[in-house]
């Protein structure tokens, strides 16, 4: 009896485990969520040949080829010393060329190679190496289109905002970093950090100014491993002052004004064809004249502007690319393929149904596909990868296809746009009630003199 009550005890354990596997007792069907994708390293075999002046220089040259092969970036902070050993920038050290030495200067990218051939010719080595390596793939990435972004090519080396200045470097980083960041959300391209291959910066700076031909920026992307290259320019920012002093009271009589001008060049390395310029421009707030004004517009300001545009940009690069299109229908309840930033709640978009593929009879080139328009899509939520929307008319759901409904250009929204933040020094304008004491005393001085400032008069800038 004894044992019969265990084996039931056993059974009744087992129905309780085997109904832990039903969520809210279903079909039985475990429900599971995908683990976050880190990436991965594995391990690749690879031959290389290399040249150089000694024996060691020319096994790091077909050590950087296998590197580069491998991983698109060849080994950073390694050279051959006066010795013919290996050694670090800094000149500490000097390590002979083994497995482990390699293994270790190169911080695991190479873990093993073997000499295969070593022959001395005239004033120059060639070797042959295979050579075992780690292969570091990034999450998920696919056929992602891989990106650089040059720095961007200014004019000059500073830029003069009222009573302040902003350096040329500044203004470059601001816009770079705002172009790297915003593509990088998107999750749509591989964004390429070449800050540590001295060569390719020094390269991509020749072709920021313009100095590069097409085929030259096409072996240049293809250097460093990129399918496009992104050459941002500042062909204007100012933001003026303009001074008088006024003849009966010798005050200083203020005004400023200026704007902002950015080009953005993109380049397909595969043909190193120019495939997208957009120019953007933006008129800063200005200041009418006045003794009591400051500027309204300061170096933090303009930094803010230099990220807007940025972002704007990025936006457009985007969305030319990857068009924004409907990826779940369920009755007027759509889907859409992307989110924040370039999407956002409250915006509302023309929609167009996708038709046949038109190509160019005489070029071949394709022209695109016929569109037809299908009403507007309204944006009701929006999160950092895709958004939930309505459509504003009855769509066949026997005809749907995830993508064959894209949205176009914004047609409305509840809000308006971000503006930048507050000029960083607040000053009274020429109709404050309470001047500063100084103008109130010299403005009764001239009250006694019979004497006064033509404010209406033209107003000429030094």
């Amino acid at each position: 009896m004894a044992r019969l009550r265990f084996l039931l005890v056993l059974c009744g354990l087992a129905v309780a485990l085997a109904g832990c596997n039903k969520v809210g007792g279903g079909d039985g069907q475990k429900f599971s969520k995908e683990m976050p994708d880190l990436g991965s390293v594995k391990v690749v075999e690879i031959d290389a040949n290399g040249i150089g002046p000694t024996r060691n220089a020319a096994i790091l040259d077909a050590l950087n080829l296998a590197a580069q092969e491998t991983n698109g970036t060849p080994i950073v902070g390694v050279n051959i010393n006066s010795n013919g050993s290996l050694a670090t920038p800094d000149g500490k050290g000097d390590f002979g060329i083994t497995n482990d030495t390699v293994t270790s200067l190169t911080k695991g990218v190479v873990k093993t190679f073997r000499i295969d051939s070593a022959d001395q010719q005239g004033d120059h080595w060639t070797v042959k190496l295979h050579v075992s390596l780690n292969k570091y793939e990034s999450p998920n990435t696919g056929k992602l289109p891989k990106v650089v972004i040059a720095a961007p090519h200014t004019l000059r080396d500073r830029y003069v905002i009222g009573d302040q200045v902003l350096s040329a470097p500044e203004a470059s980083e601001d816009i770079r970093s705002a172009v790297m960041g915003s593509i990088n959300d998107s999750k749509r391209f591989v964004v390429i950090n070449r800050s540590l291959d001295q060569d390719a910066d020094s390269e991509l700076a020749h072709a920021s100014d313009g100095n590069a031909g097409q085929a030259e920026l096409a072996k240049l992307g293809q250097r460093i491993t990129a399918d496009i290259i992104i050459i941002p320019k500042i062909d204007s920012l100012n933001y003026v002052k303009h001074s008088r002093i006024l003849r009966y009271s010798g005050r200083s009589l203020n005004s400023y004004d200026g704007a902002i001008e950015l080009t953005f060049n993109v380049v397909n390395v595969a043909t190193g064809q120019l495939v997208l310029s957009k120019h953007y421009s933006v008129t800063l707030p200005d200041s009418p004249p006045s003794v009591y004004n400051s500027q309204k517009v300061g170096v933090e300001n303009i930094r803010t502007y230099l990220s807007q545009v940025s972002n704007d940009f990025t936006r457009d690069f985007i969305l030319k690319n990857f068009p924004v299109s409907v990826i779940k229908l369920d009755g007027r309840n759509v889907v859409l393929s992307q989110g924040q930033p370039g999407i956002e709640t409250g915006q509302v978009y023309q929609a167009v149904l996708l038709g046949d593929a038109v190509t160019d009879p005489q070029t071949g080139q394709s022209l695109g596909r016929l569109e037809t328009p299908v009403g507007t899509v309204s944006v009701t939520k929006a999160t950092d990868t895709l958004a939930m929307a309505t459509l504003n008319t009855d769509f066949d759901p026997a005809k749907f296809k995830p993508g064959i409904i894209e949205l176009r250009d914004r047609v409305g929204s509840p809000s308006p746009a971000p503006q930048p933040p507050a000029p960083a020094a607040a000053a009274p304008s020429s109709a404050s009630p309470n001047p500063p004491p100084g103008a109130v005393s010299r403005q009764k001085a001239s009250k006694k003199t019979g004497l006064k400032d033509k404010f209406d008069e033209g107003f000429e800038p030094f």
